[in-house]
């Protein structure tokens, strides 16, 4: 097919962008993009002129997504891009490839405004309008991501280009604007365009004000051209991109359209067929796949969780005794009781809520705070803000209470290993991120009332509750459980009943003797105030906490765990709709890791129970470093790195002192996550897989004297020391590159290879133009993996002696099995950093391999000029009982999918 002439786009694949359109409007393909190309055309033109297109607002806490909207369609264009662009109705169509999270630049569309108004800071600005979407919803996201930002960020490629600098050497640069050049010549635009900006013009000659009109001229250029043509060139290159991957995939008739559609093509399919791929193969007059299947809804979630309370009726519709059906409910629920774990988790809820609501209702004046009765973010390890009480739920809830909590949310998954089920050194967070917005405003409620009652002080007034917790009280009336508005008018009256303000001091007095007696001096701190009455109010909102328990708890507990699952049972099923296949357990653990820490201790497995789905494989339950409450272990970590806690001296005189003590309290709070890490890895963190960089090091030496002493103390408290292997200097993950004795480094050329040292090489890929995945594929001598394992990526970081790090791919050539007879390095561009970009003139990478003895290689491959998105940087392998470098640098054009059908892998999602 690919190669049948009668076919209108074949002679298009290659043509120029202007041939090209004449053969799509000779064969009338044109007119079905013409309300497209007009309200691309406008929005260009509107924008050359001046006028900002978008907006970006912050979401507010991590919850809650940044939000995107392109603010300057008319009212007929927005219902356009409601029907085209809704994510509802692209889904509608079978664009379940569409991501459930992505970054969109929204930036890119708002730069012309921003050069003309804000010329000195327009490119700062501009960056920093991203939209991270954790949720992608609404025509505008897709709009911008699929047709808008791709257009904008090809125009304005020179002034970005000229704002990175000259950080390539002469001879990158002078590609980067060949390849800029030929995509204006491309979309029509002359070369004077280019004029101030090409490579070796007279852009380095120009001063700050020069450099800011010539980019002012170069939008006024870009105004003046036929926009109607300039994005028609535009999208027939697009479109030319499809054309070409369909050829590549339909050599014996029509493609799947999951094999068809990289990462790449997708968003050229939501751009100019609303996500239509029937639409597609229309405007490529090919026919449909026999067995391709569209799929326009996925199907209702079932959910398997409160069967326990059904075994009486089946068992007497069976004819067979309870305690038989029981025992077979256990066993699917794969545990020895009939309650699921969600059942289970729920019920307990209901019994810590009892608790709670207790523990506030007899909250006096005298008592100490409730603040601490809930497990929240803060960890204070150094010095207790006023009025918090750590771990205050040990002292003030049931014993019961306190072993169920710890014994079922005891343990969790780490969604980046999902492999293992490890310890939770904070049941009680987790357990309270599960309960979710009713424990953050009943909780917040009843410490703001004590705080404005008996100080110190409040970060809000009883009159102002309603506003201050406004977002869990949406969450509340979104879940159908509402607070009753005519509480918040009672609240702010019973405010006005409260007494005066009445000052609170803390004095210290100290005695001095002196020739003449004794002399006594005093100091006070003022300015904060309590209000008698707190019982008044204390009342009231136990009033009202109760009648809403009564009325809604039951329900809210529900809606808490069936929208969790659902969503994981949507996700599930939108993966098998744009895959055809289901999603690996890491795939799954992308979007179902955090239910199941909330209602099955971590346990995917469980969870896919729960959703009436198999699960692909079992995760492992290693020996578990941490038991019991973390807080006790972060404890003695902070003494064994000698932390003391900072009292009140301390803290008013001795500022570096406090600062010290807060950065050790702050290391033994992250010691949790590193035990963590060690339980799903099976050895102690690196350094960099700790997020050692991240941190303050309060020793003289910063991390390098730091790092080794944590380890130990970490070591101590474990009983379990580094590898021998892993040294406890954190410079054995460094990225930095080791220069070898002689200084000398041996450039490789494409198809060069080298003898390697015996001993641990460590290659680190370095890119510029784009973000970019690194990979390595451990292979055996007919070229294919043994198992899926063999790919090590971020999520499977470690196999048979191979391990990446971000960039950086470490390989101990000692530890290697013999099965494994060659290692590819692989660099794949980001697909959510950079959606739809490959790798070009204007794009590079290198990779560097180095060895301890001396080592140091480095390889630039030369320029990709088909579109591809995948590549093999460089390969290890055996030769004549050593091991060998060889530079490879071959590209894929049809993304992982290609790199999988040569090496066997599934390299999906």
């Amino acid at each position: 097919m690919a190669r049948d002439p009668s076919y209108w786009w074949h002679p298009a694949i290659q043509a120029d962008p202007g041939e090209a359109l004449r053969l799509e409007a000779a064969a009338g393909q044109q007119l079905r993009f013409a309300e497209l190309d007009a309200l691309a055309a406008r929005l260009l033109g509107a924008a050359l002129a001046g006028q900002p297109l978008a907006t970006v607002t912050p979401g507010r806490g991590r919850h809650t997504p940044d939000r995107a909207e392109v603010t300057a369609l008319t009212p007929a264009e927005a219902a356009l891009c409601a029907g085209f662009f809704s994510v509802q109705e692209q889904h509608k169509r079978g664009a379940w490839y569409l991501p459930a999270k992505l970054s969109v630049k929204a930036g890119a569309v708002n730069l012309p405004h921003l050069l003309r108004e804000r010329p000195g800071h327009a490119l700062t600005l501009a960056a920093d309008e991203t939209a991270r979407l954790t949720a992608v919803e609404g025509a505008d996201t897709i709009l911008l991501w699929a047709l808008l930002v791709p257009l904008f960020e090809t125009l304005l490629q020179p002034v970005r280009q000229r704002a990175a600098g000259d950080i390539f050497p002469p001879t990158h640069q002078q590609r980067f604007w060949t390849v800029i050049e030929e995509r204006y010549r491309r979309l029509g635009i002359g070369d004077g365009a280019l004029e101030a900006f090409r490579y070796g013009g007279d852009w380095p000659t120009l001063d700050r004000a020069g450099q800011q009109q010539a980019r002012l001229e170069l939008l006024d250029t870009l105004a003046a051209a036929d926009l109607a043509q300039l994005v028609a060139r535009h999208r027939i290159q697009q479109l030319q991109a499809l054309m070409s991957g369909f050829a590549k995939k339909a050599r014996s008739g029509t493609a799947l359209a999951r094999r068809i559609l990289t990462k790449e093509l997708q968003p050229v399919v939501s751009a100019y067929f609303a996500g239509d791929w029937l639409a597609a193969l229309d405007y490529l007059q090919a026919p449909v796949h026999p067995d391709e299947e569209i799929i326009t809804a996925l199907p209702e979630p079932r959910l398997y969780v409160d069967t326990s309370v059904q075994t009486a009726d089946v068992a007497a519709e069976a004819g067979i005794a309870e305690a038989e059906v029981q025992a077979m409910l256990a066993a699917f629920l794969g545990g020895g009781s009939s309650v699921s774990p969600v059942e289970e988790r729920a019920a307990a809820l209901r019994r810590w809520w009892a608790g709670f609501d207790q523990a506030h209702a007899v909250q006096a004046p005298g008592m100490p705070s409730l603040w601490g009765l809930v497990d929240e973010e803060l960890m204070s390890l150094s010095r207790t803000e006023q009025g918090f009480t750590p771990q205050l739920y040990q002292q003030c809830l049931p014993s019961a209470i306190l072993e169920e909590v710890g014994r079922l949310w005891a343990t969790v998954t780490l969604q980046r290993y999902p492999g293992r089920i490890v310890s939770n050194p904070r049941p009680h967070r987790i357990m309270a991120d599960a309960l979710g917005p009713a424990g953050e405003f009943w909780h917040g409620l009843g410490l703001t009332a004590w705080f404005v009652c008996e100080g110190p002080y409040s970060r809000t007034t009883l009159g102002r509750a309603d506003r201050y917790y406004s977002k869990s009280l949406a969450a509340l009336r979104a879940a159908g459980c509402p607070v009753d508005a005519s509480f918040f008018r009672e609240l702010a009256a019973a405010e006005q009943m409260l007494g005066p303000e009445e000052d609170i001091t803390d004095s210290t007095s100290s005695t001095v003797e002196a020739p003449y007696g004794q002399v006594i001096f005093t100091s006070g701190m003022g300015g904060r105030t309590r209000r008698k009455g707190f019982e008044g109010v204390r009342d009231l909102i136990t009033r009202y906490r109760r009648a809403w328990a009564e009325q809604h708890l039951a329900t809210y507990l529900q809606h808490r765990w069936r929208s969790e699952l659902e969503n994981v049972a949507h996700q599930l099923h939108r993966h098998v709709a744009a895959k055809g296949k289901p999603p690996t357990l890491i795939q799954f653990s992308r979007f179902a890791t955090e239910a199941a820490n909330h209602w099955a201790g971590g346990d995917l497995g469980a969870l896919y129970t729960a959703i009436g789905e198999p699960a692909p494989s079992e995760q492992e339950r290693p020996a578990r470093l941490l038991t019991g409450d973390g807080y006790d272990v972060a404890r003695r970590l902070y003494r064994a790195l000698g932390g003391e806690p900072v009292d009140r001296d301390t803290w008013l005189n001795r500022p570096e002192e406090t600062q010290r003590q807060w950065q050790l309290g702050r290391l033994a709070a992250e010691s949790l996550r590193y035990l963590q890490l060690q339980e799903a890895l099976g050895q102690p963190p690196t350094a960099k897989q700790f997020g050692a960089q991240r941190l303050r090091w309060p020793w003289p030496g910063g991390e390098a004297e730091g790092w080794p002493r944590l380890q130990r103390a970490l070591a101590a408290l474990t009983g379990i020391s580094p590898s021998p292997g892993q040294n406890l200097s954190p410079a054995d993950d460094s990225t930095a590159v080791v220069r070898p004795r002689d200084g000398g480094q041996q450039m490789l050329a494409k198809g060069g290879n080298v003898p390697l040292a015996p001993e641990e090489a460590t290659i680190r890929v370095a890119a510029s133009g784009m973000p970019v995945d690194v990979s390595a594929v451990l292979l055996t001598s007919a070229g294919r993996v043994r198992s899926d394992d063999d790919l090590v990526f971020y999520n499977h970081p470690l196999q048979d002696g191979v391990r990446v790090d971000g960039g950086t791919v470490t390989a101990a050539l000692g530890l290697i099995p013999e099965s494994v007879n060659s290692i590819a390095i692989v660099v794949s561009v980001d697909p959510e950093g950079s959606p739809g970009a490959v790798f070009d003139q204007s794009t590079m990478w290198e990779a560097q391999i180095t060895q301890p003895s001396g080592t140091w290689l480095s390889f630039v491959p030369p320029a990709f000029t088909r579109g591809e998105t995948v590549a093999i940087a460089v390969e290890l392998y055996r030769r004549a009982g050593g091991w060998k470098a060889r530079a490879v640098g071959q590209g894929y054009d049809t993304g992982l999918a290609g790199l999988a059908t040569d090496y066997g892998i599934d390299v999906e999602g």
